[in-house]
Parts: structure tokens; C-alpha cells; sequence
């Protein structure tokens, strides 16, 4: 099945591949949880401790942080449309583990904002 998110994804590979050190600066492990009406749609793990992002749970590692947030909702946050806190707050984006961690996250999401 072909998410809207995909795009965003494909983007964040290309971006971490330019430039591995800068993701692994992030030094964590994050998997997403990408849900379609109500359910489960897709996993995709960034992998930034190792320098990678790919579709499907982690393997062989254990993640940091698992963020967990529906398709739609992922390409507004990446756009710049929806605020991460008020997401959180509002409960369009679900965080388990580290969440400080997933603060990190952020300039590697402008970033993607800036081509979509």
C-alpha cells in the first residue's frame, strides 16, 4: 500500500545517505508506527546510530523512541503544518521511550519541508 508518507520517507533516506554524519549526530534509533484509518499501515525505522532509514521494524536493534501517528497526520507535521507538541498533546502523535530523543528529529523533518 502506497502512504502519502512514503514520499516524505524516500526524502529523509536521500537526505541521510548526503549526509550520514549528521544523522548519526542524532545517535538514535527511531521506529514509526504509520497508521490508516485506525490501523496499522506501515514501520519504518531510522536507524541514525548506524546511519540508515528503511521500511519495516528495526532489525537487530532495539529502538529509542517509537512515534506513532497516522499518514495524514505525519505529512502535515513534516510540512510544517502541524506543531509536534500539539500533536502530541492533542493525541495525533503517540511517543514511547525516549522522548527527548524525538526532539532531535526536528531539523531532519524542516529539511523535508523545505523540498515537498
Amino acid at each position: 500500500m502506497a502512504l502519502q508518507s512514503d514520499a516524505i520517507f524516500e526524502f529523509i533516506i536521500s537526505k541521510v545517505n548526503e549526509d550520514p554524519a549528521k544523522a548519526k549526530a542524532v545517535n538514535g534509533i527511531f521506529l514509526y508506527i504509520i497508521t490508516k484509518d485506525g490501523k496499522q499501515a506501515k514501520q519504518w525505522t531510522m536507524d541514525l546510530k548506524a546511519g540508515k532509514v528503511y521500511e519495516g521494524a528495526p532489525t537487530g536493534v532495539k529502538p529509542n523512541t517509537t512515534l506513532t501517528i497516522s499518514d495524514e497526520d505525519f505529512v502535515q507535521l513534516a510540512t510544517g503544518k502541524l506543531n509536534p507538541q500539539s500533536a502530541f498533546m492533542k493525541g495525533k502523535l503517540k511517543v514511547t521511550g525516549n522522548v527527548m530523543m524525538a526532539q532531535k528529529l526536528g531539523p531532519l523533518l524542516k529539511a523535508a519541508d523545505a523540498k515537498l
